[in-house]
């Protein structure tokens, strides 16, 4: 006969939902870790396909002569002699400057050939400087950029085009020109593009630039907002001044200095790179939001940094009315943030896009500058603040793409797909 073996039998709910946690601790996290790389990856590769797009060229890339032509025309020209009927080019972007008698009546320099790296706040700010046989200054004019045209007018308006008339380059280059307020970025730019272009021209080294009162002034406030934002998000007791803060950034990066972050600053960056000197404030709030969301999983810019989403925030505290949710601003069940910044990003790409400083309510701040249409745009959302959450926020394609480079963990997304 044959001995009976006893076999115990494990219980199966048991063994399956050990089975089950297992699976779920070792599968989860990793993946989570990778649906982030990729996220991160994808942004990245859209920065390069905006480049790309931009005209960014490999040699460029590789080699620091520039390799982007300014086309002057007649229109240039008369802009500096009225009479002007003709005008010849020789080397380095230099120009003689005919009437209809064919008489020269001045010369002209492009500050393209001399001072192609100086950024303003999109990029170049090229100008044509007229001058005579004793390279005094008769006038400036701009060329072909990337600037807002309501900043620019504004700054031709301050007349700070004429700062150097009549002034030969040696004098020129040495005179001490202030930035315009409301316009710092450009106005900055214009005055190193002119300095560095007649530094050129007469062989003589600039002076190191020291910084005004007013510059101090700006970078201290600034900087002071920024390390009150930090201390406000990350350490608790101190919660309790936010309103206190909301304030401070409306007042100081909003309407004293415009230090905000937009896809138009971002299209600048990308397409025609970044002057640190003159948008340093900028860099700074750049690299903290992004790398603080990635690591820390807070979105400080968005909620801390932001004017805009400051001064809704602020008209939503002070508003005798209760806020309504916007979950209705889907378009089949996509947020329209997503679709916004979607066909946004792909009118990009493809080059056909809006001038990128009209499609976000931040210009309104520059109330001495934008037209009344852009002011209104920003009057717009400001008063359905009294009525909803911050409802720019759900529409916001930078905070999109600052968004995206929050971690994401299960608790954000319950269910994803690394696709």
């Amino acid at each position: 006969m044959m001995n009976k073996v006893e076999v115990k039998k494990v219980p199966k709910r048991v063994a399956n939902k050990s089975s089950r946690k297992k699976i779920t601790a070792k599968k989860k996290k990793p993946t989570l870790k990778v649906y982030n790389i990729y996220r991160v990856t994808l942004i990245m590769l859209l920065v390069v396909a905006v480049g790309f797009s931009g005209g960014w060229n490999i040699s460029e890339l590789l080699d620091n002569t520039p390799k982007k032509e300014i086309t002057i025309s007649m229109q240039d020209v008369t802009n500096l002699y009225a009479d002007a009927r003709y005008f010849t080019s020789e080397n380095e972007g230099k120009l003689i400057i005919y009437n209809k008698h064919k008489d020269i009546i001045g010369y002209a320099l492009s500050t393209h050939s001399y001072a192609s790296d100086v950024k303003g706040f999109a990029g170049e700010v090229p100008l044509l400087i007229s001058y005579n046989n004793d390279s005094i200054i008769h006038r400036m004019t701009l060329l072909q950029h990337n600037e807002s045209d309501e900043y620019m007018e504004y700054i031709v308006d301050d007349k700070l085009l004429d700062s150097w008339n009549g002034l030969p380059f040696d004098r020129a280059m040495y005179l001490d020109v202030d930035g315009i307020t409301s316009a710092t970025e450009t106005s900055d730019g214009i005055i190193e593009t002119v300095q560095v272009t007649l530094s050129e021209l007469t062989g003589k080294k600039l002076h190191k630039k020291e910084m005004s009162w007013l510059e101090i002034t700006q970078f201290v406030l600034s900087m002071a907002t920024i390390i009150f934002g930090l201390i406000v998000c990350y350490y608790k007791p101190m919660k309790s001044y936010r309103t206190t803060l909301l304030v401070m950034v409306v007042i100081v990066l909003g309407f004293m200095y415009q230090k905000m972050i937009s896809i138009s600053l971002l299209h600048g960056w990308v397409i025609h790179g970044i002057s640190i000197s003159s948008n340093f404030i900028s860099l700074v709030l750049i690299v903290l939001s992004l790398v603080l969301p990635l690591t820390t999983k807070k979105q400080f810019y968005c909620h801390y940094m932001c004017p805009f989403g400051a001064a809704q925030e602020l008209a939503g505290k002070v508003s005798p009315f209760q806020k309504r949710n916007m979950n209705w601003l889907k378009v089949r069940s996509l947020p329209l943030q997503t679709v916004v910044s979607i066909l946004l990003i792909g009118s990009i790409l493809i080059g056909y896009y809006p001038e990128l400083s009209y499609v976000e309510p931040f210009p309104s701040f520059s109330v001495r500058v934008v037209s009344g249409w852009m002011l209104g745009f920003g009057a717009l959302f400001i008063g359905l603040s009294l009525f909803y959450s911050k409802p720019w926020c759900k529409v916001c394609p930078t905070g999109f793409v600052i968004d995206n480079f929050k971690k994401k963990n299960s608790r954000d997304t319950k269910e994803y797909k690394v696709l």
